[in-house]
């Protein structure tokens, strides 16, 4: 749920006059980690701070290396980290987990986006043998052939089933 700026400042103006972070939670039917970030950012940027992140921002690598080790090497929470900077936590997430698992330097070529596969036309088969032909069509004979014999098993058994308890 998007929450409106004057919500934010009403809740950051309860506090400032003394108002604790969980009666405001309850009041206002939020988080209290919400509430926190909200602190945070507005501490961090004043009401600037407070407005929607910026949409797909682009961050070069120096700033994504600064900003993750940061995170790791200071411990600093992603919600003050994502305050300070003015990056999404998620998109932060994202980057402490493919420095940790790739290292930093493939923070250099992080894609955003869907990955599609290939477009266009699928590639045709080879053409098959004759043989292999046959050889497919009688796998799916003897297949069908099995699951006919298990069906006449059954249908043989509920009947001999159904006949013992008739009087």
């Amino acid at each position: 749920m998007v929450h409106s700026l004057e919500e934010k400042l009403q809740v950051i103006k309860m506090h400032k006059q003394g108002a604790g972070v969980k009666l405001l939670a309850k009041r206002f039917g939020l988080s209290r980690s919400l509430i926190n970030v909200w602190l945070e950012q507005y501490k961090q940027h004043g009401v600037a701070g407070l407005q929607r992140l910026p949409y797909n921002c682009r961050y070069n690598f120096e700033e994504k290396c600064k900003i993750v080790c940061e995170i790791d090497k200071k411990h600093v929470p992603l919600h003050v980290a994502s305050a300070k900077y003015r990056v999404a936590r998620s998109t932060l997430r994202c980057w402490r987990h493919i420095a940790r698992r790739d290292g930093y330097e493939a923070l250099r070529e992080v894609k955003y986006g869907r990955k599609y596969a290939s477009m266009g036309r699928p590639k045709k088969k080879e053409p098959i043998t004759e043989l292999e032909k046959l050889q497919r069509e009688n796998e799916l004979l003897r297949a069908e052939n099995a699951y006919l014999k298990k069906l006449r098993a059954l249908v043989t058994e509920r009947e001999r089933l159904s006949k013992k308890t008739k009087p």
